[in-house]
């Protein structure tokens, strides 16, 4: 291995919006400054057109190109066409770790690309990533027809098995049990590792007054409203119709709030039409990274109702994680992996509660943010690119002195890395 570690990342990447398409790439940025080291992503969602998107220096990404097909063999041909490139890359840079975002579908790719780059004897470090569908689309509702076991093959050979949260490492297991039983639940539980996701320092950066007010006017509020915000992916696990219902609601109180719904995804133009006939709300598709950021600074609380729906739990909430970064109070759905991503149980509202309730509880936020801001700003100041980037070396370092290289590496007896959160 070189001194200074050189990580290939294979994970979706903007314009493809989730939190761990985010965080890839702000971990990515982290490593080069780790270690000094220009680090590498392969990725194959198209680029995107927001400047604020781009890799930071040090990055260097690569789109899977079009490369001609077996016309007989159809199926399958991106998932060939992303194991090459990820096998040219590592071989072209001198690549030490894969690191993967989601183990469906690339553990299999990374395990791939790895076994041909054994037959040079250049085989690198492999680190899995459970990750947001992982669990239950790709998992927990394939273990009757097979294809969950395959999954778990796939991450068994992993040199390091990672997790986005300790809500993710329990439904892995519930599952690994389902298939083989206690003996493969108690071997993998013994491997897994967690890695919670870390912001980049500009996550944490305030825009000016002046930026603020631009924004405000550009976008059509008040300049003093009180804003009530989510931004994330439109789609109905996030629960929107909640927020639209706490618009309602908030007209006949007369509360004075301003509501703001930004994102991408299927039920924008559903939410554009039921604006229309809110005068609080409004509804922001294709938000830019520098806008959202103005947003999230000028909110006064976060709502993040985000439900179970056949084939989603949210397994972190980077987003409410972003708010949190600059001082902002979240209020989110305790299902998942959430109640990770927030500071106590002042932010968590039960599933099922409805919108009249949502709305008290932002009130008693808003009443008392000067407490709640603070207590987000502290919990949000742990969760940095550059500690979850540590953490991947560390373990990246772990994986390459253990004496058994043939079973993922077992969890250290004592683990400094969770007294962050849990000491």
């Amino acid at each position: 291995m070189n001194k200074q570690l050189r990580f290939a990342t294979l994970s979706k990447y903007p314009p493809y919006r989730s939190g761990h398409a985010k965080q890839a790439l702000w971990n990515n940025t982290a490593l080069a400054a780790l270690t000094g080291a220009e680090q590498h992503q392969v990725t194959y969602c198209g680029e995107s057109a927001d400047p604020e998107d781009e890799a930071g220096p040090g990055v260097q990404v690569h789109h899977v190109k079009e490369v001609r097909g077996n016309r007989r063999v159809p199926d399958g041909h991106l998932l060939h066409a992303v194991a090459a490139e990820l096998f040219r890359v590592v071989l072209d840079n001198d690549i030490d770790v894969i690191n993967t975002y989601y183990i469906d579908p690339h553990a299999a790719l990374a395990n791939r690309a790895a076994d041909a780059l054994g037959l040079l004897g250049r085989r690198p470090i492999v680190i899995h990533s459970i990750e947001g569908s992982d669990v239950l689309d790709s998992v927990c509702e394939h273990l009757g027809d097979g294809s969950a076991a395959l999954l778990f093959g796939d991450v068994t050979r992993a040199d390091v098995l990672c997790t986005v949260s300790d809500y993710t490492a329990r439904q892995f297991l519930a599952g690994a049990e389902a298939i083989g039983g206690a003996r493969l639940a108690d071997s993998l539980a013994a491997s897994i590792m967690l890695r919670y996701p870390g912001l980049p320092p500009d996550a944490f950066a305030q825009p000016s007054a002046q930026t603020l007010g631009e924004f405000r006017q550009r976008t059509g509020l008040r300049p003093d409203s009180v804003l009530i915000s989510t931004i994330g992916r439109l789609e109905e696990e996030k629960g929107l119709d909640t927020i639209v219902a706490m618009a309602e609601l908030a007209l006949e109180r007369r509360l004075g709030y301003e509501f703001v719904i930004a994102g991408t995804g299927s039920l924008a133009e559903r939410l554009l039409a039921q604006a229309e006939a809110l005068p609080n709300l409004a509804v922001t598709p294709n938000i830019s990274s520098r806008d959202a950021q103005s947003l999230r600074a000028a909110t006064a609380v976060g709502v993040f109702p985000t439900r179970v729906i056949p084939g989603f739990i949210e397994t972190f909430c980077v987003a409410a994680l972003e708010y949190q970064a600059l001082g902002v109070p979240v209020l989110a759905g305790a299902i998942g992996g959430v109640p990770e991503a927030t500071p106590d149980a002042r932010s968590l509202v039960d599933s099922g509660t409805p919108a009249t309730d949502w709305l008290d509880r932002v009130e008693a936020i808003a009443a008392n943010r000067a407490e709640r801001s603070a207590i987000a700003a502290g919990f949000a100041a742990k969760f940095t690119s550059a500690v979850s980037a540590a953490r991947l070396v560390q373990l990246a370092e772990l994986a390459a002195d253990r004496p058994n290289r043939g079973e993922p590496l077992r969890r250290p007896a004592t683990d400094d890395y969770l007294a962050v959160w849990r000491g």
